[in-house]
């Protein structure tokens, strides 16, 4: 089985969906993988105008409404909800659940082609442009018969969380993403420049590198990327929360599915919820040419990983400290960290179960931690009070966030069937046996390494990796 896991969508220069197609580079030539990057480039607010301003928000004002929080602003309650795999199809096609790529570690090191080409900074945005999170809310009801849309208070994604997250943490990183409430539920869509907006000056081997070392297994063949959704409680909110997940280890989804083989039938076990789903695909056009396939199969949050490629010369300055907010906002278990000779040769792989380290994070940093749950409850009561529930989060500098109207008529989240769908809810409860996420088991796994945990808040902008140059590989996932 080819290993190839980011298709430059050649084969779709033979279809006959021209909208599509210039959506993606079409057939212009080589279009841009459907690959999350980061890189925030600067809001471009002469292509994009700001709104009215309604208010502002400084770190004094998170701080002052502290004592109105719980000592603790932890994550808890963590399940997988959802999941899907966009497909390299003519039309916009995701399968549900879909699989993230297996991790295949090759049996010796072989030197790796330095990266090229482009890469688009939101896959969804760029995939499907005018309802980037339509995709993710037709999962959640493909996967449930009944699901309590009214319990959700914040629908978000790495992206904006994490946006949010460096801001509560005097990061200086300019930013800005829509809001909209939808019913009980207020959504945080990623904003970029353009949907199809592609991160400059690329270079190491952060592409090449997963090429090689994962792989989409046969029920989910033609994937490009896959996207998760997990729920959780924050500070007083109910958060449902998207991001990509790099790819899972087998070994360890097999560990949890022998715990769930070894329970007997009828127990309301936990593990119960990821029995095997791989099943003939079969399509369905849906809302706005969106189609729909069922394949796959849910992989627990417990087996999945980050990934990022790093130059051996810069080795001793990486800090492990960087990358817990992602892993801890999206309560991720599993790191995989590689180092390569600055030649493409990786002789240095380390895979990590990471989540002691995180909830030292976590500990250390309560005070961020409190700041972004007074800045989500602002958030959330600005827009639920405004009289057409769309609203822009806008951020020039590390010391100001800004709320405002957006311009116009606003842009809606989701088409209007879908949208009812949502407000509509239920009063039906999410079935009890989803498994919970990895941060609230074990604090350690055996066969596995554990990194040092360091004390420190300053956060690197890890936007390209050479040797030649910073070592970094653009790959931090927020």
């Amino acid at each position: 089985m080819s290993k190839q896991r980011h298709s430059n969508a050649v084969n779709l220069a033979c279809s006959g969906n021209t909208e599509y197609l210039n959506a993606i580079g079409g057939r212009s030539g080589k279009a841009p993988p459907f690959k999350k990057r980061n890189g925030q480039a600067k809001p471009d607010l002469g292509k994009s105008p700001l709104g009215e301003l309604l208010t502002t928000i400084g770190e004094e004002d998170c701080s002052a409404s502290l004592r109105d929080l719980p000592s603790d602003a932890g994550i808890t309650a963590c399940k997988y909800i959802a999941s899907y795999s966009w497909l390299n199809e003519k039309e916009p096609t995701i399968i549900v659940p879909g699989k993230p790529p297996l991790w295949t570690p090759l049996q010796a090191p072989k030197r790796l082609s330095v990266d090229t080409g482009q890469y688009f900074r939101d896959p969804n945005a760029a995939r499907f442009p005018r309802y980037p999170i339509e995709p993710a809310v037709q999962a959640i009801f493909e996967s449930h018969q009944a699901f309590p849309t009214e319990d959700i208070d914040v629908f978000a994604c790495g992206s904006t969380m994490g946006h949010l997250l460096r801001f509560v943490r005097a990061v200086d990183k300019p930013f800005r993403f829509s809001v909209q409430v939808i019913g009980n539920t207020v959504f945080f869509v990623r904003k970029e420049n353009d949907p199809r907006e592609i991160i400059p000056d690329i270079r190491g081997y952060s592409h090449t590198f997963p090429d090689e070392y994962t792989t989409w297994e046969a029920d989910v063949k033609g994937s490009d990327t896959h996207q998760r959704l997990i729920q959780y409680e924050f500070g007083g909110s109910k958060c449902l929360m998207r991001f990509e997940c790099e790819g899972y280890i087998d070994k360890l989804a097999a560990k949890d599915k022998a715990k769930s083989n070894s329970v007997a039938p009828g127990d309301n076990d936990i593990f119960q919820s990821f029995k095997a789903t791989s099943v003939s695909q079969k399509a369905s056009n849906v809302q706005d040419s969106l189609v729909i396939k069922t394949s796959g199969s849910e992989i627990p949050q417990s087996s999945i990983f980050d990934l990022k490629t790093r130059s051996h010369q810069y080795k001793a300055s990486v800090d492990m400290t960087d990358f817990y907010p992602v892993l801890w906002l999206e309560q991720i278990p599993n790191f995989i960290i590689a180092y390569h000779d600055g030649a493409g040769l990786f002789h240095d792989i380390r895979v990590q179960d990471i989540r002691h380290s995180v909830r030292e994070w976590e500990t250390d940093n309560e005070a961020a931690r409190r700041r972004l749950a007074v800045l989500l409850r602002r958030i959330v009561e600005a827009v639920r009070a405004d009289p057409r529930g769309l609203l822009e989060v806008y951020s020039p500098c590390k010391d100001r966030l800004e709320i405002r109207k957006q311009v116009g008529d606003g842009v809606e989240t989701l088409p209007p069937v879908l949208k009812a769908r949502w407000e509509e809810g239920t009063t039906f409860a999410v079935s009890g046996d989803e498994e919970p996420c990895a941060m609230s088991a074990e604090e350690t796994r055996s066969g596995l390494e554990e990194p040092d945990s360091e004390d420190d808040d300053g956060e690197k902008d890890f936007t390209a990796c050479s040797a030649e140059t910073c070592g970094y590989c653009g790959r931090c996932s927020y």
